[in-house]
């Protein structure tokens, strides 16, 4: 059963990067490619690699993100960033000149005077990561990520199975530290989980999962919308009310897709001018039900979609005239009508034989 997520928070099992070490990811580092190369990807003059990430580091340091007395090792560092460990280990170097960071007993440097203390290869994620975009580096995950969330949510309805993190990089062609990054984003999102082996495992989907995720999205999800409506830009939501009428007046011919679109625009692109990040995380990450209605619309043909798309279409024309109560009232109702919907076809999903899975995903018996 999937765990539901309280708060931007989520339960896991302990994971350790060391046990990737003795897997053989700090053997054989992965060879450098995309963006681990110095000015890879950039234009002449640009910043190498390692200027980056000390310059994240640095930035990080100064204003308490990484925590006095915080121990970095450098295939952590390298992991949670998505780049090779030659750049890290030369940015550190770099730091421990400076004095911001001094070597630890052992491996790895601890941050400025204060006693060492170990980071949880959670809390180092949520340090890192978000950043990873504003290094002078081409983000290589986000070319295969939309890919692999395909290949995962395919699955959701059907069984259990287990991700090869090494397999999922020769697969896609990504050097194991980016496999890693969308391995850590997709958990992000609920759509994978590691066990106590530290495996990447996707679970199947259960009717309690639904259940508890729309308790939360009808907890969250008005609230949010009534913090973001006044900043949603008026063209916006003309345009995708009229893409929404559209779909209504051509209504089953529409299409699949398009309904995928609109529910996209609906319940992610509409949040995303939520300023609480911790609110806008627990949205997404309570958003997995999501997936059966797009799931259910590839194997069989569009038919009680329409009325959704009526209480969009009048959500959309609310919150045009300003009247956010009134459009708050109507998404809770929406998202009481469509759990029962949801549920049944789930049903009808793990009913189906189970597709065939790409090479890194194995089933678990």
């Amino acid at each position: 059963m999937w765990p539901i997520v309280f708060d931007g928070q989520f339960l896991m099992a302990e994971s350790r990067l060391s046990a990737d070490s003795r897997n053989g990811a700090a053997d054989h580092p992965a060879a450098p490619r995309d963006a681990d190369m110095p000015g890879a990807g950039e234009g002449a003059g640009a910043a190498f690699l390692y200027d980056s990430v000390r310059n994240l580091l640095e930035q990080k340091i100064a204003v308490g993100e990484v925590p006095p007395g915080a121990l970095l090792k450098e295939a952590a560092v390298a992991t949670h960033l998505g780049v090779s460990r030659a750049p890290v280990r030369r940015a550190m170097a770099m730091l421990a000149e400076q004095g911001l960071i001094r070597p630890a007993d052992g491996q790895g440097y601890i941050v400025g005077a204060a006693r060492a203390r170990r980071l949880s290869p959670r809390e180092l994620h949520d340090i890192l990561a978000p950043s990873t975009e504003d290094m002078n580096r081409s983000a290589t995950w986000e070319r295969i990520f939309a890919r692999v969330s395909d290949e995962i949510t395919a699955l959701l309805p059907f069984g259990t199975y287990r991700i090869q993190e090494a397999e999922l990089g020769d697969y896609h062609d990504v050097s194991r530290t980016v496999a890693r990054e969308v391995l850590w984003r997709l958990m992000d999102v609920r759509l994978i989980e590691k066990d106590r082996k530290s495996h990447w495992i996707v679970g199947q989907m259960t009717a309690r999962d639904v259940r508890d995720s729309f308790e939360m999205r009808r907890l969250l999800e008005p609230q949010a919308l009534a913090n973001v409506a006044p900043s949603l830009d008026l063209a916006w939501l003309e345009g995708l009310a009229g893409r929404i009428d559209a779909a209504i007046a051509s209504f089953p011919a529409c299409g699949a897709g398009e309904i995928d679109a609109i529910e996209h625009d609906m319940f992610e692109a509409m949040y995303q001018g939520v300023r609480n990040a911790r609110m806008l995380g627990s949205i997404r990450r309570n958003q997995i039900a999501l997936n059966v209605p797009r799931l259910f619309r590839q194997h069989f043909p569009i038919r009680d979609d329409l009325p959704a798309l009526t209480l969009y279409s009048q959500i959309v024309r609310l919150l045009s005239t300003g009247s956010i109560n009134a459009a708050q009232v109507l998404l809770r109702t929406h998202l009481e009508r469509a759990e029962p919907l949801v549920l049944a076809r789930l049903r009808v999903l793990a009913m189906l034989p189970a597709p065939a899975t790409v090479p890194y995903i194995v089933a678990v018996h």
